[in-house]
């Protein structure tokens, strides 16, 4: 399976009136692609729809899906529980709001590059229009009266404030790395951006669309964000990733990483308060979607990788919010069965969450289960499911995905494959797993950790791991599941499955490259010297994936290296892989060629010019 389509290809199909350049015509936001991604009109019936982010009409009656694998919105009506209309968007939505009224829905794409305006008319939808807003967006909210989205746009580390009216950006708005989960309180007046890899959210004052606070917090892979209805707080759901080698003790201690929801003060300057998700034995993963009921009274948090909704209750009694940092597990008191806190199985993927009006009833995207799910809170418990279609039977591919999100499988349920590389890319972290033959047990030291690599077209970049000693990348599912997630060995079968839905996983079109594809002049530049033999960048990273799957001694060994040599890493995409080399000591490019990995240390040759350099990374960014 490839994945499908540039977005472009659509207008033609939609008649849409804003498919050329954003409203600022900057060219940084083409689309450029090195192959097809032509996307069909119609969604085959045995499509799974994997919905991943979810909207409510403020009434409660309908609700629409993003749908991330069969590139489709669904309306859903919610009183006769079944899907009234469902349209091809764009390639792989992600993220989904909607009018108060009902009328207009917005949906980003999060391979398409652009955000679709969806015109609702009772039970069908039509496409108004679209306009490109930039790299990889996500999640995106309407203000009040429905006439300005902003989205959360990641690759590009923006957010994007578009004018619905005109389609038309008319901000952009530089954040944190990689923004993903976005919130607008209920006035308008305050947005909040969780920055899904430089451990801090933004907060945006909608008024002169400026920042006005970054908050470092205690979280990895931020995900869903919520705000109160009195605008006092806001809420996100995330990880924190601890470090210590991935042994069963350090694991079950949270030593390793957990879930957390953090809270932040949106009226004074108070420090983040965060709430440890995971119970000793039986932890919690994956923490994604957040939801606040609007009389304050139900905290929602959905966990993918154990398949749950958990939920707090406010009014009886204080949740144990810890202020400035973190515990490694869950308050006990939470634990004594006193109605604060309840666990509500779902199976599948629960991602996004929405309170109904009546603040007691949760909707629940759930990705793996191509559903809409229901759940009633009083009872704390699944009511009712609204079915999306789908296959009767997964593929051999969607097995393979369903055995990638589950936690279940590692000990005591702590993480999932998709924990450390999210959506099948990488989260930019590092861990001591004993894939590389050495772990460091003390803890203290913390070193022969390993950044988490990309999965993007693993299938063609053997061997694996850092240094390249697997050579079957069937084995090498067997070597994660048993020493990095210190779980059972999967059969054959699973193996197989899940090496199918590594083959899935490819690359977004690359905004690095001029619209029609081409090189900018200094990225050509950048092109000579990578193939020169000052920088002798071509000797090991060449062939359609820029890596010749040989192991080299290039400077960074330790004395303690079970496996001499490194694996020479792909370079496409590398944009987007920092930060870089086997333990990620260099935040940037520049950094990186500059110093560890310059061709003075790695080949021999002489040291780059800063010019040379900028034009080097100008071509790198395109691969």
């Amino acid at each position: 399976m490839r994945f499908l389509a540039i977005l472009t290809l659509l207008a033609p199909m939609f008649g849409s009136p804003s498919d050329s350049w954003a409203g600022d015509g900057k060219p940084r936001d083409a689309i450029a692609s090195d192959r097809d991604r032509s996307i069909p009109a119609i969604i085959p019936a045995e499509s799974d729809r994997s919905p991943i982010a979810l909207a409510l009409s403020a009434d409660g009656s309908k609700l629409v899906t993003a749908n991330q694998t069969s590139n489709s919105v669904a309306l859903v009506d919610l009183a006769a529980g079944r899907v009234l209309d469902e349209i091809v968007t764009g390639e792989k939505p992600a993220g989904i709001a909607i009018t108060r009224d009902g009328t207009i829905a917005v949906v980003t794409h999060w391979y398409g590059y652009d955000l679709a305006m969806i015109r609702i008319e009772g039970d069908r939808m039509k496409i108004a229009g679209r306009v490109k807003i930039g790299a990889e967006p996500r999640g995106v909210v309407l203000s009040p009266d429905g006439k300005t989205a902003y989205a959360a746009v990641g690759a590009a580390n923006e957010v994007v404030r578009v004018d619905l009216p005109t389609l038309a950006t008319t901000g952009r708005l530089t954040v944190g790395r990689e923004p993903r989960g976005i919130a607008i309180s209920a006035d308008g007046a305050t947005i909040l951006v969780g920055n899904s890899r430089s451990r801090n959210v933004s907060l945006i004052n909608t008024s002169d669309f400026q920042i006005t606070r970054t908050i470092p917090i205690d979280g990895d892979n931020l995900r869903q964000a919520a705000i109160d209805k009195e605008g006092k707080f806001a809420y996100i759901a995330g990880m924190k990733n601890r470090g210590f080698a991935t042994v069963s003790n350090h694991i079950d201690l949270g030593w390793v990483l957990g879930q957390r929801l953090t809270r932040v003060s949106l009226v004074d300057d108070s420090p983040f308060d965060t709430l440890s998700l995971d119970p000793r034995g039986k932890a919690t993963a994956d923490a994604h979607g957040v939801a606040i009921g609007g009389d304050g009274r139900l905290l929602a948090v959905s966990c993918g990788g154990t398949h749950e909704v958990l939920l707090f209750r406010t009014d009886l009694g204080e949740l144990p919010w810890r202020t400035g940092n973190s515990r490694d597990l869950i308050p006990q008191e939470l634990l004594k069965n006193d109605g604060r806190f309840r666990r509500v199985d779902l199976g599948g993927r629960p991602t996004e969450l929405a309170f109904a009006p009546d603040h007691k009833t949760l909707y629940v995207a759930n990705y793996l289960n191509n559903s809409i799910q229901i759940v009633d809170c009083e009872k704390a418990e699944l009511a009712r499911t609204i079915e999306l279609g789908g296959p009767s039977e997964p593929s051999l591919a969607r097995r393979g995905e369903i055995l990638f999100h589950e936690a279940r499988r590692s000990f005591n349920q702590w993480y999932s494959c998709n924990t450390c590389h999210s959506d099948g890319h990488t989260d930019g972290l590092d861990f001591d797993t004993l894939n590389d033959g050495y772990q460091d047990l003390s803890t203290a030291h913390l070193k022969s950790r390993k950044k988490v690599p990309t999965l993007r077209r693993v299938s063609f970049t053997a061997p694996w791991t850092w240094h390249g000693w697997q050579k079957s990348l069937e084995q090498a599912t067997v070597e994660s599941f048993t020493k990095s997630m210190r779980g059972p060995a999967p059969s054959a079968e699973e193996a197989k499955a899940v090496v199918a839905y590594l083959g899935t996983l490819d690359y977004p079109p690359n905004p690095n490259r001029e619209p029609d594809g081409s090189l900018s002049d200094a990225a050509k530049r950048g092109e000579s010297i990578f193939r020169s033999a000052k920088a002798a960048c071509a000797t090991c990273h060449k062939g359609p994936e820029f890596t010749d799957g040989k192991i080299h001694i290039v400077g960074l060994e330790e004395s303690y290296d079970v496996y001499r040599g490194f694996n020479t890493p792909s370079l496409r995409g590398v944009y987007d892989k920092d930060p870089y080399l086997h333990d990620g000591r260099s935040a940037t490019l520049r950094e990186m060629l500059k110093g560890p990995h310059g061709p003075e240390t790695v080949s021999g040759g002489e040291p780059l010019s800063d010019s040379e350099i900028a034009d080097l990374i100008a071509y790198l960014k395109t691969l």
